[in-house]
Order: structure tokens, then C-alpha cells, then sequence
């Protein structure tokens, strides 16, 4: 015989129970999916691509068991949301020193307004009321300056995208491998970007078993260890021939540079030249 509930307080409560539930195993199912609605409550500066490609590899690093996800450029939280819906993940590490205005590789500067950690964590809160915000940590400074003992347990996902310049990729990657898993995946955003710093950071890898793929539209991840043997067939399955994407790349920032020659002297230099001697 079927067990009945009644109402009042104790029905609520399994109402309650059966309705987060199903609630997390929607989410799990969408991760599954790669269903790049789990971008939308919160403004994330990316694109549909690139949405599917962190969302193929959150699922990756989770269908392991729990993890430990850092990030390092957060501003509004754009792409910790769905890390921040995934009941797998037990520890966010947001870091971000939270400037106004932050170099950039190729126009020179970007600008980032109400640029702050409460303003991140109020949007998220409005937006996801049910989410455990108590398991995003939170660091309002360079990377560089923090003590990687702090970080404990230790990150198996990483996501860079933070300043824009190869110098900042760098670091930002150096610190990353510093405090990670020895297996974890370390992904960049806008390789269009920061390919002169995805260049310097292959050369310091000399000594690592590693393995990079480019993924759709902008995002560069390095495997590392046995993450490649766990996840490298099917990061491969969606990844983009690299040699013509970072010529293209260079070609766009070389137009962007010339565009913005006041801020790139010899390159409007060069484009004057050039002009004079085409006759335009």
C-alpha cells in the first residue's frame, strides 16, 4: 500500500526535498548537455562558444567525483554561475584585483564599471537564491601577491581570464600551477588575445607532461598530467585546428593595432608608410 502524505509542515518539507531534488538533477543534466542557459542569469563576457566549451570541461573535471574550481577575472560572475549550480563542486576561489580600468593586449585598455566583489556576490545572490554562496571564496588582489598555502584543497579546474597581456597570462598561469592538482586542467580565455602569452607559457612547460587543445570560439586549455589520459579524447573531439586560428589572430590584432595608432606609435607608422606608398 502506497504511503500517504499529509499537509502541513512535514508534507511541505517533502515537497520541498523532491523539488531540490529534481532541481539538481536538471542541473546535472543540462551540464551533461552542454545547455549554455546555465550562462544566462548572470552577464558572462563570453560567447555561446565558448560557453559550451567551459561547460565541456566542468563536465569533465565533475564526472571524476567532486572538485575544486579557481578562477582567477571574475568581475560579475559570469562564469562562475554554473560551476556555483553544480552540486559537485565544493570550493570556488575567485580571484580578482577588481580594477576600474585594466590593460589589454590588443586596444591598449578595457574598463570594468561597479567593478567590485559585493556587487558579484549580490547579483549571484538575487539571481540564484537556493545557491550555497558560503562555498565561494574570495581574494581582491593579483594573484602574485596571495600565499599559495591558502589555497587548500587544492584547485583541479582553473579558468584565467583576468588582464589581458601576455605578462599578466604568464603569472596568472604560473600561479595556477603552482597551487593546483597535479592533474588539473588549466583553461585561458580570448586565446586571440593572449596568444603571445600561450606561447611563453609552452616554453615553461618543458618539464610537464602536457597537452593543449583550442576550443570554441576563444578558450585554450592545458591539460596536465593524467588529465590528458581522463579527458584528452574527448576535449580533442571539440577542438579547432590551432595554426590557422592564431595567424588569423595575429593578422586582427595587427589590423586593431593600426586602428588604434595613437595608442601604437610605430604601427600607425608603419600604416602611414604604407598608404604613401600605394598612393592613397
Amino acid at each position: 500500500m502506497p504511503v500517504r502524505r499529509g499537509g502541513g509542515l512535514n508534507g511541505d518539507w517533502h515537497a520541498g526535498l523532491e523539488e531540490k531534488i529534481r532541481s539538481m538533477n536538471d542541473i546535472d543534466q543540462r551540464i551533461e548537455s552542454l545547455d549554455t542557459s546555465l550562462f544566462d542569469g548572470v552577464l558572462a563576457a563570453s560567447t555561446k562558444g565558448d560557453r559550451r566549451s567551459l561547460l565541456l570541461l566542468q563536465r569533465c573535471v565533475r564526472r571524476s567525483g567532486e572538485y575544486v574550481y579557481l578562477e582567477i577575472g571574475s568581475y560579475l560572475g559570469g562564469s562562475i554561475q554554473q560551476i556555483l549550480l553544480d552540486r559537485r563542486c565544493r570550493l570556488i576561489y575567485s580571484i580578482d584585483k577588481r580594477p576600474p580600468v585594466q590593460a589589454d593586449q590588443m586596444r591598449g585598455e578595457g574598463s570594468y564599471t561597479n567593478n567590485s566583489t559585493q556587487q558579484m556576490i549580490d547579483g549571484l545572490r538575487n539571481t540564484f537564491p537556493e545557491a550555497q554562496l558560503e562555498i565561494i571564496k574570495t581574494f581582491d588582489c593579483d594573484a602574485s601577491e596571495l600565499d599559495p598555502a591558502q589555497f587548500i584543497p587544492k584547485p583541479d579546474f582553473c579558468f584565467i581570464d583576468g588582464e589581458h597581456t601576455n605578462r599578466a597570462v604568464v603569472s596568472d598561469f604560473s600561479f595556477c600551477l603552482g597551487v593546483s592538482a597535479p592533474d588539473s586542467v588549466i583553461a585561458l580565455h580570448d586565446a586571440n588575445i593572449i596568444f603571445g602569452g600561450l606561447s611563453l607559457i609552452k616554453r615553461r612547460l618543458r618539464d610537464r607532461r602536457w597537452q593543449g587543445y583550442l576550443l570554441p570560439d576563444n578558450v585554450y586549455v592545458f591539460l596536465l598530467e593524467r588529465a590528458i589520459d581522463r579527458f584528452g579524447s574527448e576535449v580533442r573531439q571539440f577542438s579547432l585546428p590551432q595554426a590557422s586560428y592564431f595567424l588569423r589572430a595575429k593578422w586582427t590584432m595587427f589590423r586593431v593595432r593600426l586602428a588604434l595608432g595613437k595608442r601604437f606609435v610605430l604601427a600607425r607608422r608603419i600604416w602611414r608608410l604604407t598608404k604613401k606608398s600605394i598612393g592613397r
